[in-house]
């Protein structure tokens, strides 16, 4: 399996502004950054677009996306997502004042997109890969999402704060290899991180205990005016397995 967090900053540093991660290049999660890909190639391979909740970092250039790979016929991207993000998507993005509404603008003959409804628990197969919604705890209502190409399953737990049921259905999997865990805030702001549903080092270093087993923890995340400091205060806990993530690198997993 082949993962990119997709770099949104130019030119491309490690901060992080924006979410999307790019899977075996045909699914995306998340629409925060796709639509600054400069190359419009690697646009139109997305296929299928998974957003796990409706915070702007998110989907930000969702709809930007989706009007630089259409092309009129039959085939169109698919988004998915719960049916509260749907609407949101519909009632606040696609709703001809923030941008077109591309809904209602589609045809069966040719869509702009089309859309499936995700449950938590409940798999989807797309582009070879089985792809399983968990609720996390956010602010917002969110699902994390657990990716496997039948040798290999990697987590994304989107923005979270201490959560429970990724933890347990994360300890039945036998193939995992990594998490994207956020951290957003450092210490000094851990009211903040708790009240809008973040991680910040003590918690995340309390998460990982969580799921035992031999897993590569990718930190993911990071307010950028408090990355250096959430680097530190991570390296002082010397804990085993915590990578940071490296904007615009592919990550290999078999």
């Amino acid at each position: 399996m082949r993962v990119e967090l997709l770099p949104s900053s130019v030119p491309p540093t490690a901060a992080q502004f924006l979410v999307s991660f790019l899977v075996n290049d045909e699914v995306a999660i998340d629409g925060g950054a796709i639509g600054l890909l400069s190359d419009l190639r690697r646009q139109e391979r997305i296929r299928h677009v998974f957003i796990t909740h409706e915070h702007l970092d998110h989907v930000a250039t969702l709809p930007i996306f989706l009007e630089n790979v259409y092309e009129p016929g039959p085939d169109a991207v698919e988004v998915l997502a719960s049916r509260e993000v749907l609407d949101f998507l519909h009632g606040d993005f696609f709703n001809d004042r923030v941008w077109p509404d591309f809904l209602a603008l589609s045809r069966p003959e040719d869509p702009f997109l089309t859309t499936a409804i995700l449950e938590p628990f409940k798999p989807v197969r797309r582009a070879g890969l089985t792809i399983t919604p968990v609720p996390v705890s956010h602010g917002a209502e969110t699902l994390g999402l657990v990716v496997d190409d039948g040798t290999t399953a990697v987590a994304f737990p989107s923005d979270t704060g201490p959560t429970e049921e990724l933890w347990r259905h994360l300890a039945t999997v036998p193939n995992l290899r990594a998490v994207f865990l956020e951290v957003s805030f450092p210490t000094v702001h851990s009211e903040l991180a708790t009240l809008t549903g973040h991680h910040c080092p003590p918690t995340f270093a309390t998460e990982i205990r969580k799921l035992p087993g031999n897993v590569r923890w990718i930190v993911v995340h990071r307010k950028a005016r408090f990355a250096a400091e959430i680097a530190s205060e991570l390296g002082a806990l010397d804990l085993p397995n915590v990578e940071f993530v490296q904007p615009g690198v592919p990550y290999e997993f078999r």
